[in-house]
């Protein structure tokens, strides 16, 4: 929508973003190796930090919520 309507800092980020996809369309087939080097298979957060799911579960809960209240607070201040 910004580029649309000529605003020079949307025109330089579609211009990045139509560059970047080319040059990694066009350097895929060299860096496909570097690229898929660290496949692990299927490993979940919980078992890189070795906690179950349900505690990264809470976790995601309880920092959800603070963030809530933070906001709440902080946007109710004169």
């Amino acid at each position: 929508m910004g580029a649309a309507s000529g605003r020079l800092d949307a025109v330089a980020f579609m211009a990045g973003l139509i560059a970047g996809v080319w040059v990694f369309a066009e350097t895929y087939a060299a860096l496909a190796g570097w690229l898929w080097s660290g496949d692990l298979g299927a490993v979940t957060f919980g078992d890189l930090l070795g906690v179950p799911f349900w505690v990264l579960a809470a976790g995601l809960v309880a920092m959800t919520i603070g963030l809530a209240l933070a906001l709440r607070f902080t946007l109710e201040r004169p």
